[in-house]
């Protein structure tokens, strides 16, 4: 018989697949983890509270990660055109057999947004692990925006 408020070995396992679908977006954009999550949301939302909630709120997390993460790269790529072109437009003759030297300093740069992509991917294997061990998981800051959570 299954106690009040503890989630059985099944559910844990479709929560931590929704949490972990994040792994999938690495190779589909982000949208694979996006559907697979919302799959999930779809067939067990009226079966169990606790899938449910975990699915939505892993399908909301990787909604905003992929938007986030555009965006951190849009301003990267921005960022170093700006300190290639400029250069290259006001002494071409200076660079035509190497690059600028900006370029290699724009290029370190990539570390933050593939830092920041990586840091959200492990908090959503996170998730699933938490889940996998019955924990009921809540995205820091997500809770507020859930309408029910436990």
């Amino acid at each position: 018989m299954k106690k009040e408020g503890f989630a059985d070995h099944d559910e844990r396992v479709m929560a931590s697949l929704a949490h972990g679908s994040i792994v999938l977006g690495i190779f589909t954009s982000g949208i694979g983890g996006i559907f697979a999550a919302l799959l999930i949301w779809l067939s067990q939302r009226e079966k169990s509270t606790y899938v449910a909630f975990q699915s939505l709120q892993a399908m909301i997390y990787q909604i905003v990660v992929l938007f986030v993460t555009v965006i951190a790269f849009t301003i990267y790529g921005v960022l170093l055109t700006l300190m290639i072109v400029p250069p290259m437009m006001i002494n071409p003759e200076l660079y035509q057999y190497s690059p600028p030297p900006s370029l290699w300093l724009g290029m370190s740069f990539l570390i933050f947004p593939c830092g920041l992509w990586l840091g959200t991917v492990l908090y959503g294997i996170w998730g699933a692990i938490r889940c996998m061990s019955g924990s009921n998981f809540h995205y820091v800051g997500m809770s507020r925006f859930m309408e029910k959570g436990e």
